[in-house]
């Protein structure tokens, strides 16, 4: 129960490693609260964990603007902030689409800094706050065709860098969590036809379960990490270590 007590809140929770983080919490003891755009799901799921969910298009500033007030309403103390909400859209750097560009960097990247900033009263409130804004390990690593999610990741990486230099003195921890290749709904099908190859690319020889991300999530969340901050923890099997050539 290493997190008894505490209040998280994760964005993008309603399925994937977003859900699977909210029931790795609510088993270590927190109150957790979700969100996501599935209200459905995610009241489904806030019902199973005794927690509660806010639905908010992280795309739409005053969307965002609106969840922060609720949030602030229900929490007026915010243990854990985890930024997990993400929007990956291939596209080949010669077929540049703008508003895909655009919509990538609203949720993964501009969306983090409007809800870290407009929670900041509730995680000064905790006094040992962590916020954990999930990354990928294509924040450095190329990926060919998708240069706009990587240059999000990248960007949401060096915020998370700047801000645990900032909000350190309000007792505000800040770090990356980037998992490598995770089997969830969105990327099944592409591991299923290509669990071969990734058994061959990935050093631990397979592709992750999202289960295998509660762990890394849980310590950067709590006391145990109190010294941690600025960090970035790859949860990847090795991958990132591996020559890898990609084929778009």
């Amino acid at each position: 129960m290493r997190l008894s007590g505490k209040t998280a809140l994760i964005t993008g929770a309603t399925r994937g490693i977003g859900a699977e983080l909210a029931r790795g919490f609510a088993r270590e003891g927190a109150q957790v609260w979700l969100h996501g755009r599935d209200a459905a799901s995610g009241e489904k799921l806030a019902a199973e964990l005794g927690g509660g969910f806010l639905a908010a298009d992280l795309g739409d500033t005053a969307q965002v603007a609106a969840l922060t007030a609720a949030v602030l309403r229900e929490c007026p103390r915010l243990d854990i902030l985890v930024n997990n909400a993400g929007v990956e859209l291939i596209m080949p750097f010669v077929e540049l689409d703008l508003a895909k560009l655009d919509q990538m960097w609203a949720v993964n990247v501009r969306a983090a800094a409007q809800l870290i900033h407009g929670l900041l009263p509730a995680l000064r409130t905790s006094g040992a706050a962590s916020v954990i804004n999930v990354t990928s390990i294509h924040q450095t690593v190329p990926y060919p065709h998708n240069s706009g999610y990587s240059l999000t990741k990248a960007a949401l990486g060096m915020l998370t860098q700047t801000l645990a230099i900032e909000l350190a003195p309000f007792g505000i921890r800040v770090n990356n969590f980037a998992p490598g290749a995770v089997e969830t709904d969105i990327n099944r099908e592409v591991v299923e036809s290509m669990r071969a190859e990734f058994a061959d690319w990935i050093p631990a020889g397979r592709v992750a379960q999202t289960t295998e991300m509660i762990g890394p999530a849980v310590f950067l969340a709590c006391a145990e990490s109190g010294y941690v901050t600025g960090a970035t923890l790859v949860a990847d099997g090795g991958y990132s270590h591996h020559l890898v050539r990609y084929r778009p």
